[in-house]
């Protein structure tokens, strides 16, 4: 293992810490403590439907993966606009939001329930957005590359104190995506040791010190079916590795119907979780509003629009 982990770059100071070896009676007063509270469910996402199957906890990563234009990027950013009303903070890298001032747009969208930009529906009032970034600045903090690439363990570096920062709120973060990461590796590192090495730090990381941490992966390409349409995208699909599926504590699939480019219906299918108490697998249906990026309950949906045509 020695060697392998070589190829990673922060393989040599990881190598010199020694693991902890302890009996279960040090954990005694944890158990208890855990047996009279109760194991505790993550957070809920903000969808009632969601939340019966997914639920965010502290410690723990999630994969999220779909098509390109499956919306991804879009539904884990109305989580985090759910979850900031929760006490919630962000260090976000978010390399298909450049620039940052146009993911911010977005955010705000999602956070006032109007659209940003001039069109049939009345936009936000340029006066609020101050007031808006004031209270978001908070609890949100964007990692921006330079010239070069940046890598993972560079993201976490430049995101740690600040995540970390006893401020009241819990810390998550966001890498979307994957594949704009400087990915350097020697040579005799494969990428399925590379990929693995990467997603147990992040882990191992996010557990240490209690940080939810999201990754989104792109699937590989795929042929369609007979009919034309593409499988709905699992965890071990995504380019690289098993080990997208293997180390992630939840996986999540973002999946609509890319033929009907006019539906606003989106799927959400947990895929995995690993621990029962946050939540368990199976299929959620969503509404995507386009004028302002948030995501609804269907059935909220639909009684929003019987109470406009009573108006």
């Amino acid at each position: 293992m020695a060697d392998v982990m070589k190829g990673a770059a922060w393989a040599d100071a990881e190598i010199e810490k020694k693991p902890q070896l302890r009996g279960p009676l040090e954990y005694r007063e944890a158990v208890e403590k855990l047996w009279d509270a109760g194991l505790p469910p993550g957070d809920k996402t903000g969808w009632p439907s969601v939340d019966k199957h997914y639920t965010v906890a502290p410690g723990q990563l999630s994969v999220i993966t779909g098509w390109p234009s499956s919306g991804k990027s879009e539904w884990l950013d109305a989580l985090m606009m759910n979850l900031y009303r929760q006490s919630w903070k962000f260090a976000v890298f978010s390399a298909e939001n450049m620039p940052v001032e146009t993911h911010l747009a977005k955010l705000l969208e999602k956070l006032s329930g109007a659209p940003f930009g001039t069109g049939a529906h009345p936009r936000i009032e340029r006066d609020s957005i101050g007031e808006s970034l004031d209270e978001m600045n908070q609890a949100f903090m964007f990692i921006s590359p330079r010239a070069d690439l940046v890598s993972l363990p560079s993201i976490v570096a430049c995101a740690e104190k600040w995540l970390l920062a006893d401020d009241g709120r819990k810390p998550g973060i966001v890498i979307d995506p994957w594949n704009e990461l400087d990915h350097w590796r020697d040579r005799t590192y494969s990428e399925t040791e590379y990929i693995s090495q990467s997603l147990s730090f992040l882990r191992n990381w996010a557990r240490a010190n209690q940080v939810h941490a999201w990754i989104v992966a792109h699937p590989a390409k795929q042929r369609r079916d007979d009919a034309g349409n593409l499988p709905v995208p699992t965890p071990d699909m995504i380019s690289g590795s098993q080990n997208w599926w293997n180390k992630a504590d939840c996986a999540i699939t973002i999946h609509r119907d890319l033929k009907d480019l006019d539906s606003r219906v989106v799927d959400i299918y947990v895929q995995k979780i690993r621990f029962k108490h946050v939540g368990y697998p199976g299929r959620v249906i969503l509404t995507y509003d386009r004028v302002t990026g948030r995501y609804s309950e269907p059935r909220q949906t639909a009684l929003y629009a019987v109470a406009k045509d009573g108006e």
